[in-house]
């Protein structure tokens, strides 16, 4: 089962897996902190957010990120991190999985979860019910 965010002490800085249908509730507990999210859902659906979006597709739009430009998504995390954001919640984990394969994508969680915990900043990643318990205890290991 995956935890809930009502389980979780937002004070604390760390690393947390989240149900992705608790995205809502995480984005309201922040709503007086600056988040970047990186997610697959269009700019369109995401209003509620303070902070910046990333919004990884294959759609030629100036707000996407192409899936296959990790690099950039990267950088763009790195950066955001040194200018006051407070919270990097990753919310494409499935997407990335289906176009890099398990152990790319599981290797950029845990660069950008790393990245995360050195800014003594807090780090989310969204999983759907999709996730088999094989990958969700390896995705443990590198997030929590």
């Amino acid at each position: 089962m995956i935890p809930l965010i009502r389980t979780f002490s937002v004070a604390t800085p760390g690393s947390r897996i989240i149900d992705y249908r608790s995205l809502p509730q995480l984005l309201d507990r922040f709503s007086n902190k600056e988040v970047l999210l990186i997610t697959r859902r269009p700019p369109n659906y995401i209003t509620d957010v303070n902070g910046r979006v990333i919004w990884i597709s294959k759609v030629n739009h100036p707000k996407a990120i192409h899936p296959s430009r990790i690099h950039v998504i990267e950088q763009i995390t790195w950066d955001s991190l040194n200018n006051g954001v407070d919270s990097v919640i990753f919310d494409a984990l499935e997407y990335m999985m289906i176009e890099h394969g398990i152990d790319k994508t599981l290797k950029f969680v845990g660069k950008l979860r790393d990245m995360t915990m050195y800014q003594n900043k807090e780090f989310y990643v969204t999983v759907s019910d999709g996730i088999d318990e094989k990958v969700l205890a390896l995705l443990r290991r590198i997030v929590e």
